[in-house]
């Protein structure tokens, strides 16, 4: 059967429903069954039978969904903890949890660059179209009319000549990148230069940190508050926030926790994708034993930061997106009736 690739919201009622059977008392196989019953799909359904037919079988739960294509690392790894301790319900819970956040964050990010990128794909193609179309009809009405053209119009009328050219590279250089990122994108050389040049843009670099943080911070108070040990947790989050930098510190502050070192000392080595406050607020809550509260407090504080940044990096685009546009085809239009503004000067 070929693989189907689970959407988050199915994911978050999966775990949700099972978490919900297995919390009123029933036992595995009886919810499971229910589940399959009430499934619609005919493929999810499959997928569901293949899990409950592995389970019955003698595998544990993890086990089966660690063999489907459709669950990640952390999936199985939370389901596993759950069974191992006795406390896969609210595991279930946990993972239903997660998904909820993911898609309401991307929704929120959706909302704030969807308007910007139609303003932006729209005044592409005005600007595409007036180049190629309507510059070559005003180059042939001056050519009948003959005599000397100003500059301006001249470097316009050459510019439209040699600008599917200039989409040719565009388009080539962009068909290049994309298949150098398609097959040697995961190497860490590329991942690591990649990341740092995201990083170093403005604007951009600054919300892909607070992204990543409020991320970081929202899932490890779940795995943690969840009865997850710390250095299991981080580990866990490797394989959720592929960010390659993130990634990287979290392999450097498990090998710190393993040494004994606090966790705060840990994030402290990274100063360029941990905030200060964040650290502070983390040695505080080991020192005090409230570490569970202080991500929380803070995950939810970057979260709205970065909510209220993408609004306002929203609205902020919108204005400027209108404004280069107007420019550019202003900047079009003078340059095509240049000639007869000065025509009609030399007739008066």
């Amino acid at each position: 059967m070929k693989d189907l690739k689970w959407k988050d919201v199915k994911k978050e009622t999966f775990f949700s429903e099972l978490a919900s059977l297995l919390a009123s008392g029933l036992d595995f196989s009886r919810s499971f069954r229910l589940l399959t019953e009430g499934e619609t799909n005919k493929k999810i359904k499959s997928v569901l039978e293949t899990i409950h037919r592995s389970v019955v079988e003698g595998s544990a739960l993890w086990q089966s969904l660690a063999r489907n294509a459709h669950f990640t690392p952390l999936d199985y790894g939370v389901v596993r903890i759950g069974e191992e301790t006795g406390q896969l319900s609210r595991s279930l819970s946990f993972l239903s949890e997660y998904y909820r956040k993911r898609i309401a964050r991307r929704r929120m990010i959706s909302g704030a660059v969807s308007y910007p990128l139609i303003v932006l794909v729209t005044a592409v193609m005005v600007l595409v179209f007036m180049i190629l179309v309507v510059v070559p009809m005003f180059e042939q009405v001056y050519a009948r009319m003959g005599g000397d053209l100003p500059a301006m119009t001249r470097y316009m009328i050459a510019f439209s000549q040699d600008f599917p050219y200039w989409l040719g590279g565009i388009g080539t250089g962009l068909l290049c990148c994309i298949l150098f990122f398609r097959f040697y994108g995961k190497r860490p050389t590329v991942q690591r230069f990649s990341a740092a040049l995201l990083l170093r843009i403005p604007l951009v670099g600054s919300l892909i940190r607070r992204n990543c943080q409020a991320r970081f911070c929202s899932l490890l108070w779940l795995l943690y508050t969840s009865g997850v040990p710390l250095l299991r947790s981080i580990s866990l989050l490797d394989g959720i926030i592929s960010f390659y930098p993130y990634r990287m510190s979290f392999a450097s502050v498990c090998e710190g926790l393993r040494k004994g070192d606090l966790f705060a000392d840990c994030l402290g080595r990274y100063p360029s994708l941990y905030d200060r406050k964040l650290v502070t607020l983390l040695q505080v809550g080991e020192e005090t034993n409230r570490l569970g509260e202080m991500l929380a407090r803070e995950g939810e504080e970057l979260s709205q930061r970065l909510e209220h940044d993408l609004k306002q990096a929203g609205n902020l685009l919108e204005p400027l997106l209108v404004l280069g546009v107007g420019a550019l085809v202003a900047l079009v239009l003078i340059s095509m009736y240049l000639p007869m503004f000065k025509l009609g000067t030399t007739i008066h």
